[in-house]
């Protein structure tokens, strides 16, 4: 049994909620704005909240944003329903840090359905998550944007959690206005913002487990902050800390860098092992990864640690390839192709690009990419119990070290 929350202007929508969820030995308890919603949470401590929008003195987005705020209520699962279907009402509800979303008029078994999916989630134990040896940090960074940084660093970390059966941390350092969440479909709960508060020598691995998100895939991610004005809290040495904890305890961890070299991208780039730099054949990106390639050289970052990803954006007319490595004076590490309408579904539906038993031509190759690091990291034999994904990435690239195609 668990104790749940509605919070909705209208009595009989209470009372229908009440009842669904009373049949399936739930106790459940009604607020009829969200003033009054918000003031029981932090008194009652509900498993759930089911929560309208349209409310008087306080609209569902600013109650749950209030229980969100609320450390004691901050991680329970809040879901919106209301009669209110549009996009933009579903994404205003996810960046208030809504689980879910229904709509009115609902069906009782689907309400059931959901509420028992969400109760169980929260109740989980989070996986346990050993100290092992320092983790490989990855950062997918670029000047020019529109290049794929953010469909790129999703798409790897979920490849390289299903390949190798080991959780993968993804932290979105695109802390104004990063996408990360929506990439993956996760709802925006704790993000890097709920760090700034504490001094960063105090923060600790119960603290940084308490902020990831898990995806279905075994990611954890780090969000960018819901409030863009809160990016300028986040300091270099946050970013340090959190990979001083995560490094001992997850094998990959994958960065999704804003296109600068701010001190908080510093302090990611400094500590990567590798660093994957997505450009388009055009002249304007070739420009950036030379401007790029400067930056790193004076760094002193060593040419093994930069891959060079050249992502074909373009239908037609782009710049030869040859040429472009003619320019930079290298050769290009991996190549994506065009396909577009993969990457547009990945994006809408927030499911990367190596989701899924079947991932189309540029999930296979990132499956393909993540299988040869983790060869070149050293994993060099199957998990205990491989995976499909493990399985067909092995059959693909075979027994040999890890080749990229490009």
């Amino acid at each position: 049994m668990a104790r749940i929350l509605v919070v909705d202007d209208t009595p009989m929508m209470v009372q229908l909620v009440t009842l669904t969820l009373g049949k399936a030995g739930h106790e459940v308890q009604g607020a009829e704005n969200g003033l009054q919603g918000v003031a029981l949470a932090k008194t009652w401590l509900p498993d759930l909240v089911m929560m309208d929008v349209m409310m008087p003195e306080m609209d569902g987005y600013q109650a749950t944003r209030a229980i969100r705020a609320h450390p004691p209520t901050a991680l329970v699962p809040i879901i919106v329903i209301t009669a209110q279907d549009t996009l933009s009402e579903k994404m205003a509800a996810f960046e208030a840090g809504a689980d879910d979303y229904m709509t009115k008029p609902f069906e009782p078994l689907e309400l059931q359905a959901r509420v028992d999916v969400h109760l169980k989630r929260a109740l989980r134990p989070a996986a346990a998550t050993e100290p092992s040896a320092a983790g490989q940090v990855i950062a997918c960074h670029s000047l020019r944007g529109g290049t794929g940084v953010s469909t790129l660093a999703c798409g790897l970390s979920v490849a390289l959690a299903q390949l190798w059966s080991r959780p993968a941390v993804l932290l979105d350092l695109v802390l104004a206005g990063g996408h990360d969440a929506l990439l993956l479909n996760l709802p925006v709960k704790l993000t890097w913002a709920d760090l700034v508060e504490t001094p960063p020598e105090e923060i600790d691995a119960a603290m940084l487990e308490q902020l990831l998100v898990r995806h279905p895939s075994g990611v954890r991610l780090l969000a960018s902050p819901v409030r863009v004005q809160d990016a300028d809290l986040v300091v270099a040495e946050h970013v340090q800390a959190a990979l001083s904890l995560a490094q001992p305890r997850y094998d990959w961890i994958v960065a999704d860098l804003p296109h600068d070299f701010r001190d908080t991208t510093l302090a990611l780039l400094d500590r990567a092992a590798l660093i994957l730099v997505p450009f388009a054949p055009d002249l304007a990106s070739v420009r950036s990864v030379a401007a790029a390639l400067e930056v790193f050289h004076a760094l002193e970052y060593t040419p093994e640690k930069i891959h060079l990803v050249l992502n074909w954006i373009f239908p037609k007319s782009p710049l030869p390839q040859t040429e472009i490595e003619k320019a930079l004076k290298r050769k290009v590490d991996l190549v994506l192709p065009y396909q577009p309408e993969e990457t547009l579904r990945a994006i809408n539906r927030g499911e990367p690009l190596t989701t899924g038993a079947t991932p189309g031509a540029l999930g296979t190759l990132l499956e393909d990419y993540a299988f040869s690091l983790g060869r070149e990291a050293g994993a060099a034999s199957a998990p205990e119990q491989p995976s499909d994904a493990w399985r067909r990435a092995a059959q693909r690239v075979g027994k040999a070290p890890g080749t990229r195609k490009a």
